[in-house]
């Protein structure tokens, strides 16, 4: 699923961004996400992202109106175990 992100940039970087995508015949956006998969590609992460992370998608689109906290509520964890 593609996220969209705004940046603020000077007016100046905007102009030679539209300039280079038209020399290399490609949209701007496609120019961001190469020089910001060059940039993050060159940094080490601490550390794995969690199951969250990876998953953090799938948990934004779960249905509203269901139980907002099963691991702490008491009264979902009566039979945890049996």
């Amino acid at each position: 699923m593609d996220e969209t992100l705004s940046i603020k940039v000077p007016k100046a970087v905007k102009i030679r961004l539209q300039a280079v995508a038209k020399i290399r015949k490609v949209k701007p956006s496609v120019l961001l996400r190469e020089a910001l998969d060059q940039v993050l590609a060159s940094q080490k992460v601490a550390g794995s992202p969690s199951c969250y992370d990876l998953c953090r998608d799938l948990f934004e689109q779960l249905e509203p109106g269901g139980p907002k906290d099963l691991s702490t509520n008491k009264k979902y964890l009566e039979d945890f175990g049996k």
